[in-house]
């Protein structure tokens, strides 16, 4: 039995619940995800994210599954259902919808007419993450403008979540970090946080002229990566952008 589970049992309910919020969390946003996005010669996209949580993650929140509501799903399904639901019910989204695909992996898709619209709805409606014109497309992320991420991925704002994001964590080494998640997870946690990576494969409506931190792959599609470590401590910048003619 893992440390945390066997920590777990003596908690009062509302620490429990507490201690899930922060697993599930962590087990999202350790997953490794592969974004194709599509940009349409206007101002829309579509995209298809290629999801899969890490075994060790989603095999520690089975274990709390007593202290999750019943609705005869699994946690990742749950989690992938809302997140699907919450993008369809956002202006400007169109055709928002999961596929399981496997064992913790899943396709989640939807088109949006106006990238600038469907952020303004989640509360983004000034925003520095994303910048698009008629050539080019950014994406721009450090400790200053987070505060905005925040607001377009409301988990980010958990307090529960919180002290394991970035604003808590300014300073901190990858070693160190690592070492927290041993303690909270046991030995398994620090290899299943390094596994989780993130890959943006951008198609333009043009031929790409010029990339900067992204990998040119085709005549119209460019390539970014990074490791989730690096977002959970952001200590530097995750950015690139793309030109086109």
């Amino acid at each position: 039995m893992r440390v945390v589970y066997s920590a777990l049992i003596d908690y009062p309910f509302h620490m429990r619940k507490a201690a899930v919020t922060i697993l599930l969390a962590m087990m999202l946003a350790s997953c490794t995800v592969t974004e194709s996005i599509t940009l349409d010669s206007q101002s829309g996209l579509e995209s298809v994210s290629d999801i899969k949580a890490e075994e060790f993650f989603v095999s520690v929140l089975e274990d709390f599954a007593e202290f999750l509501p019943e609705n005869g799903k699994s946690i990742m399904d749950s989690s992938v259902e809302s997140f699907a639901g919450q993008l369809s019910e956002k202006d400007g989204v169109t055709a928002a919808s999961y596929e399981k695909t496997g064992e913790n992996t899943y396709l989640l898709s939807f088109s949006a007419s106006d990238i600038d619209t469907v952020l303004s709805s989640f509360g983004a409606a000034e925003q520095s993450l994303i910048k698009r014109d008629e050539k080019s497309f950014s994406f721009y992320l450090d400790i200053a403008n987070y505060p905005e991420l925040k607001t377009i991925v409301p988990f980010l704002a958990d307090p529960n979540f919180e002290v394991y994001g970035p604003e808590y964590n300014q300073g901190m080494s990858e070693a160190d970090y690592l070492d927290m998640i041993y303690f909270l997870l046991g030995e398994e946690g620090p290899d299943a946080i390094s596994n989780g990576n993130v890959t943006i494969n951008l198609t333009v409506p043009g031929t790409v002229t010029e990339t900067v931190n992204a990998e040119k792959v085709s005549d119209n599609t460019i390539s970014y990566s990074f490791p989730v470590i690096s977002f959970l401590l952001l200590s530097e910048p995750l950015s690139f952008s793309v030109q086109w003619e």
